[in-house]
């Protein structure tokens, strides 16, 4: 295998065949269950479908996941199903070989993966699962969506961070975290027959999706970084390594979770809405032109703390709702698939814009959250049909169709 065809870093660039690789990304989290040869969570021609238009469009890279895991309580109502982890170091085969047949489809497609070892939100059991399991405890759900009764219900947020802290200084829950990552690492990929860490396709491994820099714990969020890089990076030195991080803390929290030498590659998110940016019943500019101002500033910023470090950097989540005014006014009318994406277009187009002017001062590209492609939200608010968003948000919420694009 040649190296050249490897996604690598070259100070605040990133190559791939002796030529500049831009990531022109989306987020596909729900590649590996849809991927699966049969179940009710099975659907290859669906991916098909989706790999193929986004390929039409100059989509080079998707972000997946290869993590879930089941909780010892009983089924969770806010999680993937069926989970790839069922217990500690207990696996679901099927679930594997689904991640197996995505990642083999995507060099017809020209396409390459960023794969997610793990989650920070219990939407895929994630590090408060791990913390679960160690502690034989109960998670202290935050706020998520009851599909039943179509509302956001839920706890405390401050005690779920408390809670899941734990997982980044737990001896039982670092030690199974570690297992994860030598047991994904270490597979043959069953379709192709290519073992993960030299195959070209996969351009990074990302420790975990959102990793939280939580104060008390920057010297443990530190160590565990820098451990489980080093893990990656010696099992798979040919791959980038990065962090998953949200990157919203400023300067300092950005250079304690990126300056690992074994972290090849930054990782930032955006998101208006959820950060109180954005008001999303408010039809006017002002409303919308204010995200965009904080993401400018947003992007300018993690180019510079990135070129400090002589890293590349991904902005490889931003996302936005549909329009939620006028006639779409109604508590779920900003999820229907009809309400249009006056604002979102507008953010969208600055997004672009925006990580394009800064290629040369740290940006790598940037991936969008989430293609639903040909799915849409149930018809009954039970029924899972996978669209962009996660099980513990509402259908539609921030999913980007293929009648979108």
């Amino acid at each position: 295998m040649q190296h050249a065809q490897f996604v690598t870093a070259h100070d605040v660039h990133l190559e791939r065949n002796h030529h500049v690789y831009v990531v022109r990304g989306a987020n596909y989290w729900q590649a590996m269950n849809l991927g699966m040869a049969t179940g009710p969570s099975s659907n290859r021609s669906r991916v098909l479908h989706d790999l193929q238009h986004l390929s039409s469009l100059g989509i080079n890279t998707l972000r997946v996941l290869a993590a879930s895991e089941a909780s010892q309580f009983g089924p969770a109502p806010d999680r993937i199903r069926p989970e790839l982890t069922q217990a500690p170091g207990v696996y679901n085969n099927d679930v594997l070989e689904g991640l197996d047949w995505v990642l083999a489809q995507l060099p017809r497609f020209n396409m390459t993966a960023c794969v997610s070892l793990g989650n920070f939100w219990t939407w895929s059991g994630g590090a408060p699962q791990y913390v679960s399991w160690a502690t034989r405890s109960r998670i202290p759900y935050p706020v998520q969506w009851n599909h039943k009764r179509q509302v956001f219900e839920g706890g405390d947020y401050d005690e779920f961070l408390a809670y899941t802290a734990r997982f980044y200084n737990n001896t039982s829950a670092q030690k199974w975290y570690r297992e994860h990552i030598r047991h994904i690492l270490t597979r043959t990929n069953s379709v192709t027959g290519m073992p993960y860490r030299r195959d070209p396709t996969i351009m990074a491994w990302e420790l975990m999706n959102e990793p939280q820099y939580i104060k008390g714990y920057e010297s443990e969020l530190a160590q565990w970084i820098d451990d489980s890089a080093n893990l990656v990076h010696a099992l798979a030195p040919m791959h980038l390594v990065t962090t998953g991080a949200e990157s919203k803390n400023g300067a300092h929290a950005f250079k304690l979770m990126h300056a690992s030498r074994f972290v090849t590659l930054a990782s930032c998110h955006f998101w208006p809405l959820n950060w109180g940016y954005y008001n999303a019943t408010d039809p006017s500019m002002q409303s919308i032109d204010a995200s965009i101002s904080k993401m400018h500033a947003f992007v300018r910023n993690n180019a510079k703390w990135a070129h400090s470090l002589n890293k590349p950097t991904v902005l490889f989540e931003f996302g936005l709702m549909r329009d939620n005014w006028g006639e779409w006014a109604g508590p779920l009318d900003a999820y229907d698939p009809h309400a249009p994406v006056t604002h979102r277009d507008q953010f969208y187009r600055a997004v672009y814009k925006e990580v394009a002017n800064n290629l040369d001062s740290g940006f790598a590209g940037a991936a969008f959250w989430a293609y639903a492609g040909e799915a849409r939200p149930p018809v009954h608010p039970m029924e899972i049909t996978w669209t962009g968003d996660p099980p513990h948000e509402p259908p539609g919420w921030n999913s980007i169709y293929d009648a979108d694009l």
